[in-house]
């Protein structure tokens, strides 16, 4: 019989916890996982109800030493939390970026021609198209739809229902909101949050809050705390 694999799972947001789980065990299989909870974004014990079927352990600190065939991911999302996590990771351990699995359930698209970094989530009815490049550490949420020729930065949110033309960039540690349409050949900087319901037909300056139909600035996000 095979031994079961541990999965590592980095932050301890309990909202978006389960909804993780799944897509790793309809994934790869793995049902038991060690969560280690001092960089917790939010600790409200009672929104997370763990899987029966889940071996799971919770830690308030790393462990010294992890094995060479052990496999991490971020759980936590929002603007400049995963980012956060990751250094505070990497400043305490050598692994390398490898061992940060790209998860994809089952019922998600992603084209064989996506050039992906590590650290990928998709979730459930979204897809990735053709020539389109994903940096490390970004979720895409449920029925959201990322087109061609895409370029996605590193530790990207893309809430559920979001659509993205074709030729869009979006920079590093930027947030989009739920049901979010972008337009071809839009631009977004990095460090921005893009409201719910906006439809984004001109470019975003980096650090910028902006909403809307069209979807325009309302305030400067230099200053943004991290947020689940």
């Amino acid at each position: 019989m095979e031994e079961d694999k541990v999965l590592n799972v980095l932050g301890y947001l309990p909202m978006s916890l389960n909804i993780l789980l799944e897509i790793v065990e309809e994934s790869i299989g793995i049902s038991s996982f060690n969560i280690y909870k001092n960089i917790a974004v939010d600790d409200k014990e009672n929104a997370f109800s763990p899987h029966s079927n889940w071996n799971i352990n919770f830690y308030d600190s790393l462990k010294p030493n992890f094995d060479k065939d052990e496999l991490f991911v971020i759980s936590v999302v929002g603007v400049k939390s995963k980012e956060h996590v990751y250094k505070w990771f990497k400043a305490s351990t050598n692994v390398c970026d490898s061992k940060f699995i790209n998860l994809i359930h089952p019922k998600a698209f992603v084209s064989k021609s996506v050039n992906l970094n590590y650290g990928l989530q998709v979730e459930p009815q979204s897809t990735i198209a053709a020539c389109s490049s994903v940096g490390f550490g970004v979720n895409v949420k449920r029925n959201s739809s990322i087109g061609h020729h895409c370029e996605i930065g590193d530790f990207v949110t893309i809430n559920p229902g979001a659509t993205i033309s074709s030729y869009v960039q979006i920079g590093r540690n930027t947030m989009i909101g739920s049901g979010v349409s972008i337009k071809d050949n839009v631009k977004i900087g990095d460090n921005c949050i893009i409201g719910v319901g906006s439809v984004v037909v001109k470019d975003i300056p980096s650090n910028s809050i902006a909403y809307g139909n069209p979807c325009i600035v309302h305030k400067n996000n230099e200053k943004q705390k991290r947020g689940g």
